[in-house]
């Protein structure tokens, strides 16, 4: 996990990846693809598993995909986060609590991935009504998906503010995402780097 990004074996992901229920948005060179039950929670079916198109949404079975060319922003507005100095000390009360027997801290909280339509994609085609699962619609042109967050118990404020900066870069083509899973590779598959280390790593990345 490097700020709001999870990077694993399967790509880049926007926040965690997805469980057995729920849906996890996949960062791809192309643009975002929503993986996960779609049918059971509420999304968009497909027809006998046939690639169909929707004005901006391409939807092959358990994956809706959304271009890069047709997003204008991509921003989490409510991701958790803490000062260095809080967040150390949330861990530190957790620990305490869970040695005193009181229990855990709990699990990992939902964040809103909300993502804004380009200028001319604000529309869905005539007769169209579904949502992606997890989805809600908001003012006109604007989407809304709930995904779990992979920090706990909370991101630094810094790395927040610099995975909003390379998501633009990503959303404006000057990036892409196999920027991370090339880094994951290189690093030798590497668990959770420490917060200095993970701010380094996107002041790095948005530097380029």
């Amino acid at each position: 996990m490097v700020g709001l990004f999870w990077v694993d074996r399967d790509g880049c992901w926007l926040g965690s990846p997805p469980g057995e229920e729920g849906v996890g948005i996949r960062l791809t060179a192309e643009g975002l693809e929503m993986v996960g039950d779609l049918e059971t929670a509420g999304g968009v079916e497909t027809a006998g598993g046939v690639e169909t198109v929707r004005g901006l949404e391409t939807v092959v079975e358990s994956a809706v995909v959304r271009k890069w060319t047709q997003i204008e922003q991509v921003a989490v507005p409510d991701a958790p986060a803490r000062s260095t100095f809080r967040r150390g000390l949330s861990m530190a009360i957790d620990l305490a609590t869970t040695m005193a027997g009181f229990g855990g801290p709990e699990g990992a909280p939902l964040m809103t991935v909300r993502i804004t339509r380009a200028a001319g994609e604000s529309e869905h085609t005539a007769g169209e009504s579904e949502h992606t699962a997890g989805e809600s619609e908001h003012a006109a042109g604007e989407s809304e998906h709930a995904v779990s967050a992979a920090a706990g118990p909370a991101y630094t404020e810094r790395e927040v503010e610099l995975s909003h900066r390379l998501l633009a870069r990503f959303v404006a083509g000057e990036l892409s995402p196999s920027l991370l899973s090339d880094w994951w590779r290189s690093a030798g598959c590497p668990g959770t780097p420490k917060p200095a280390e993970r701010e380094a790593l996107l002041e790095q990345w948005c530097g380029q």
